[in-house]
């Protein structure tokens, strides 16, 4: 689990940095680890235009894939999709972003869907999904309709009665989903103000701040390398912990008034000394068991990598029906470790691991610039600010 990080994260005692620590390694070895220094108030950011959002004309195959193999993404849009058509004879139904297996198109039309209009911007996924439906013996020929281009630049033939766009991305609305489903109300649907014609009813990005183990390999110059793209990893990657509670960054409500331009929002978080314990616990575990290292020198690399801070973690979650039953989480409900296709993003807003102790207060503010224009990346920012607690102890 963490053995690049015990190899490479403890920085060579040349390395320019803030707030240097020496530190003994096993076999003797002296580092020095860098990290921020905690002033009164420490000014933290970081910036960036979602560029992997907008990369529709991209055929990703392993991602297709991913997405339909997902068990806490697929069943759960099965369940609301066949509840929502059956409970209504007749339906029409748009599915946005159907991919090579129009999966959820076919779902709608085995449910009792009258007529199912698949859009698909990907002109090799779209081929695919024309080829993956006309294999289907049970779904009636011209029951499924695929349209190749983007929902914001094709008009149906009618307009519908309900969507289907799970157009979401890691920062959920990455992939534009606000100014798809502004076009889809204005020219595709029936009745928008109704909140059962839409899957996902809500969409939601959660985020807390973070600790990450590999945080200083990636310390400057290599920091600048990376322009403020925020770093894309696996929600089960251990080396990433939070320490503190998650909150909720974003809320997109379908059936509510869209947001539109600039966007602001600002959260407080309070440094978790029970995250930080158990965060200590299994960094420790790691470093004795799956590393070998030696209790004495394992100790302190697990507590400077527990009390640090090195940014924001991403991720989203989905409630696909209005009564809010049928969830789809990318991590657990307290940003626990979980599979899943979605990634989580690390915006890191710091060059170095700032120290922390229980009870700082973290401060932050997100901003997000959302586009009219699909093809036209959303931008994001924080920005923030760490002080110390009234308790800085140590654990």
């Amino acid at each position: 689990l963490l053995l690049a990080f015990h190899c490479t994260a403890w920085l060579s005692p040349d390395t320019p940095g803030p707030a240097s620590r020496r530190k003994v390694l096993g076999g003797g070895v002296v580092a020095t680890v860098a990290t921020a220094p905690l002033a009164g108030a420490e000014e933290l950011k970081s910036s960036w235009p979602a560029k992997d959002g907008v990369q529709f004309l991209r055929f990703y195959e392993d991602q297709y894939d991913a997405e339909r193999d997902d068990t806490r993404r697929t069943p759960q849009f099965i369940q609301a999709i066949q509840e929502r058509v059956k409970s209504r004879p007749g339906l029409t139904v748009l599915d946005i972003g159907t991919g090579p297996f129009a999966l959820f198109a076919l779902v709608a039309a085995r449910a009792g869907a009258k007529k199912v209009y698949a859009v698909e911007g990907n002109p090799e996924a779209a081929e695919r999904a024309r080829n993956t439906i006309a294999e289907q013996e049970d779904v009636p020929e011209g029951v499924i309709e695929v349209i190749e281009g983007f929902s914001t630049a094709v008009t149906l033939p009618e307009k519908v009665d309900l969507v289907c766009a799970e157009v979401v991305g890691a920062f959920a609305t990455q992939e534009n989903i606000v100014a798809t489903m502004q076009d889809a109300q204005k020219r595709h649907m029936k009745d928008a103000n109704n909140p059962q014609n839409y899957i996902p009813s809500v969409i939601q990005t959660w985020t807390a701040p973070v600790s990450y183990a590999l945080h200083p390999v990636l310390a400057p110059p290599k920091f600048e390398k990376l322009q403020g793209q925020p770093l894309t990893l696996n929600p089960r990657d251990r080396t990433l912990e939070l320490i503190s509670d998650p909150q909720v960054l974003e809320e997109i409500n379908f059936a509510k008034p869209l947001p539109e331009g600039k966007q602001s929002k600002s959260l407080s978080f309070k440094i978790s000394r029970d995250r930080l314990r158990s965060n200590y616990d299994a960094y420790y575990e790691a470093l004795t068991t799956k590393e070998e290292v030696k209790s004495e020198d394992a100790k302190p690399l697990a507590i400077q990598t527990t009390k640090s801070f090195s940014g924001m973690a991403i991720w989203p979650r989905l409630i696909l029906d209005p009564e809010a039953k049928i969830l789809v989480e990318s991590r657990g409900p307290n940003g626990e470790h979980q599979k899943s296709h979605w990634p989580t993003l690390l915006s890191l807003m710091s060059p170095f691991p700032v120290p922390v102790e229980p009870e700082d207060t973290l401060s932050i503010t997100e901003t997000s610039e959302l586009s009219k224009d699909i093809l036209v990346p959303v931008k994001y920012s924080f920005q923030g600010t760490l002080n110390s607690g009234s308790d800085a102890s140590a654990e």
